[in-house]
């Protein structure tokens, strides 16, 4: 599995983490571990070859969702008190 994809991955789970919620996870990481499963199949792989490409995908997308919460969390307690200020002054 190319190294390309695992940052692909993740940076999709980064983006579902800045956007979406819990639920919107476990959609996510399945279709990234079926995209797995289709390449290894038409690849003609072994079969713990796929099963470790769709743990890996797995994994990097769940590792992705949490850094783009860890990113919204940032931002949030940086802006919050900004916007705090400029609500009070209106």
């Amino acid at each position: 599995m190319a190294f390309e994809t695992i940052i692909v991955i993740i940076l999709a789970g980064v983006a579902v983490g800045l956007r979406g919620k819990f639920l919107i996870l476990v959609p996510a990481v399945a279709v990234a571990m079926s995209f797995a499963a289709i390449v290894g199949i038409a690849h003609a792989d072994q079969f713990w070859s796929i099963v470790g490409a769709m743990i890996v995908l797995g994994v990097a997308g769940q590792v992705g969702y949490l850094a783009g919460i860890a990113m919204r969390a940032a931002a949030s307690s940086v802006w919050a008190p900004t916007i705090e200020s400029r609500n009070s002054k209106l």
